[in-house]
């Protein structure tokens, strides 16, 4: 073989072998460039649940301290992982085996409505997080606040001549009952409220005792915010 040959094949081996770190160079830059933009991404994302959160937890601030000024001690407020939990603890608010609140206790409602109606989180666009908003709507995403109104009843079974046929439907007619009050007291738009009925299934306390059944008599009212992709 001619010293030309050999010569030839030699620079193509060296020509091979530069692409192939070339190549990997290449590869390992953009696996890089990805996670990076994986992280700063997910940075984002957090950054974003952090702020949802906040707002939340403010809301939950802003209801508590309406009901203090109100003085109303059956209605509690907490936080969780549903956003704000409303609970109306009265025993008395409902007749026994009705789902329409009591004229006496209406009061009740229109403080909870106050306060709702009243909530930052509904008019996020008048105050210093207006231009963070309109930098995610810009982004496809949109604010949605959310109430979703959930029945309760102790286990004791309904009389035959009662209008529900059992405690699970009573318990979602009251929350419908409690709905439409909040809805039509807070004028907010019917399309963010949502109800459910659990019967006695989900009981925080001994339906053996009457102080137990007293709590599980309850109606609960939930408060979450969300970023949803615009249509």
């Amino acid at each position: 073989m001619s010293s030309s040959s050999e010569k030839l094949k030699k620079t193509a081996g060296n020509a091979r072998a530069s692409w192939v770190l070339s190549y990997g160079d290449t590869v390992t830059l953009l696996i890089c460039f990805f996670i990076m933009m994986i992280t700063v991404r997910a940075g984002q994302i957090n950054k974003v649940h952090a702020w949802v959160n906040d707002r939340l937890d403010e809301a939950a601030s802003e209801v508590q301290e309406a009901m203090n000024l109100a003085g109303i001690e059956e209605i509690a407020v907490s936080r969780n992982s549903k956003g704000v939990q409303i609970t109306l603890k009265d025993p008395r608010l409902f007749e026994v085996a009705s789902a329409q609140p009591r004229d006496t206790h209406l009061y009740q409602l229109d403080a909870v409505a106050t306060s709702i109606q009243n909530l930052h989180i509904f008019h996020l666009m008048d105050t210093e997080h207006a231009s963070f908003l309109r930098e995610l709507e810009s982004s496809g995403l949109n604010w949605l606040v959310e109430i979703r109104i959930e029945g309760h009843t102790d286990n004791m079974p309904l009389t035959r001549n009662a209008l529900y046929r059992d405690n699970w439907e009573l318990s979602a007619a009251r929350a419908q009952a409690i709905m439409l009050q909040l809805q039509e007291r807070t004028g907010l738009p019917p399309s963010i409220f949502a109800i459910g009925g659990f019967g006695e299934f989900q009981p925080i306390g001994n339906n053996n005792t009457q102080a137990g059944r007293e709590i599980n008599r309850r109606v609960e009212i939930f408060i979450g915010a969300s970023l949803v992709k615009s249509l």
